[in-house]
């Protein structure tokens, strides 16, 4: 898996950018339901490839947000477990 060398300060910049794809799909698929509603196009095409880009959206987030959940719980061990060691050396 890639996100083993993943450096964790680089979070912030991952999340940004996840954010920024979803605002391009949530346009492609506005773009595409004003496209259909100028009414020239045919309307079952223009619906499919409205579902089309939302399948898209929708595999995109759940396989790049997996990998990110993968990286976040390595850190919530990792962050915890020093907390815990610390917690326990002072007892």
């Amino acid at each position: 898996m890639a996100e083993n060398d993943f450096n964790s300060s680089r979070k912030p910049y991952t999340y940004d950018l996840l954010a920024q794809l979803n605002a391009a799909l949530a346009r492609v698929t506005g773009k595409l339901s004003a496209l259909e509603q100028v009414g020239i196009f045919d309307k079952r095409v223009m619906i499919r490839f409205y579902r089309l880009s939302k399948e898209l959206q929708s595999n995109a987030n759940f396989h790049l947000l997996e990998t990110l959940q993968d990286i976040e719980e390595r850190d919530w061990a990792r962050y915890g477990g020093r907390r815990h060691a610390r917690i326990e050396e002072t007892e």
